[in-house]
């Protein structure tokens, strides 16, 4: 009976200890990203799209690199380990991986404005309309290296040429991991908007979709792990 207790009691503990780390990990997302939600906000009131609002949102988003490898860094310890620090990690994943966050996040926002701006300009004509598949390609192969090069990142010291043909031979490999990932934020979204519960979407939406793509990239970081054992990259 004491044992049932105490299992019942080691449950109940992992359980709430995981809820928490989800809520602060989300927090700490959201608190370094405050100009990105304005802006955001800003957009849906004032329901029109032009090249000036992407570039302007897309100038906003920049601080997302280093907080999204953040809070992916922490979901992977927390894979590995079972067991953070919720705090000292995000803000040591921060500090540590922000240079190459920015860098690529930067990168990866041209390409997508670009292609964005594009994709408006073949909306205006009518006889234009098979181009649309060029960007519309553009914004799936960028949105998809993204889903390797941050968990990377997120885990190893690498030069950026190794981090981006790491992440095309895995983007290639497993393309079902970008689509599992859009899959499962499509659905949660979808869920929690018909269940009306906006505010837990808010609270913990962005911290179960790193947990998500960090559990499904486990293998992939495994191997990366494996190819420089012998080799100089540390890891984190």
């Amino acid at each position: 009976m004491n044992k049932k207790r105490e299992f019942s009691q080691g449950v109940i503990f992992t359980i709430f200890n995981y809820v928490w780390w989800f809520l602060l990990g989300n927090f700490y997302f959201w608190i370094l990203n405050i100009p990105f939600i304005f802006v955001t906000l800003g957009l849906l009131n004032y329901r029109t799209v032009d090249v000036y609002m992407i570039i302007i949102l897309m100038l906003s988003s920049i601080p997302i690199g280093p907080a999204l490898t953040a809070l992916l860094s922490v979901m992977g310890k927390l894979i590995r380990e079972g067991d953070i620090d919720a705090t000292k990690d995000f803000f040591k994943a921060y500090k540590v991986n922000f240079l190459d966050s920015v860098f690529f996040w930067t990168l990866g926002i041209i390409i997508l404005t670009l292609a964005w701006i594009e994709l408006l300009y073949f909306n205006n004509y009518s006889s234009l309309t098979l181009m649309k598949i060029m960007p519309v390609i553009i914004i799936f192969i960028c949105i998809s290296i993204w889903f390797h090069i941050f968990p990377i990142i997120s885990r190893f010291y690498l030069k950026k040429k190794e981090v981006l043909a790491l992440s095309l031979t895995y983007m290639i490999k497993k393309i079902y991991v970008v689509i599992i990932s859009i899959a499962a934020a499509f659905i949660l979204w979808i869920v929690f908007i018909k269940i009306k519960f906006v505010m837990i979407l808010l609270l913990f939406f962005v911290s179960i979709i790193c947990y998500l793509i960090m559990f499904m990239e486990k293998s992939m970081l495994l191997d990366i792990e494996e190819k420089y054992n012998n080799k100089d990259a540390e890891v984190q």
